[in-house]
């Protein structure tokens, strides 16, 4: 894997794991333990989605819409089995999920824009 590419994966870590954070303060969710199981359950399912979306657009005609889609959308199944089972003071798991991902991935969009 060429270095570029790991930082390329270290910086969507970094910027998602930050981003999410935001969004967990934002709705209330302070227990350190729910906030380093977010940190963690994003170490799991990032890189992952990052990697994944790379190959399978260089592999493949598919749309880009469509595998990001496909991609957020185990991301966010995978997070909310993690929240669920594990978290402390999440009462809507998937929907938290659900609103995390879209939060850091419709930010993450507009700082690519921006920078």
């Amino acid at each position: 894997m060429p270095i570029d590419f790991a930082w390329t994966l270290l910086i969507s870590l970094s910027v998602t794991v930050a981003l999410e954070l935001a969004f967990s303060l934002i709705f209330r969710i302070r227990r350190k333990s729910d906030l380093l199981l977010l940190v963690i359950v994003n170490v799991i399912t990032n890189p992952p989605v990052v990697l994944l979306n790379y190959l399978i657009l260089q592999r493949t005609e598919l749309p880009q819409m469509l595998v990001a889609a496909l991609l957020e959308a185990s991301a966010v199944l995978i997070e909310g089995v993690y929240y669920r089972r594990y978290s402390e003071n999440i009462r809507r798991p998937f929907l938290f999920s659900f609103g995390a991902n879209a939060f850091s991935y419709i930010l993450g969009l507009l700082l690519t824009i921006i920078i």
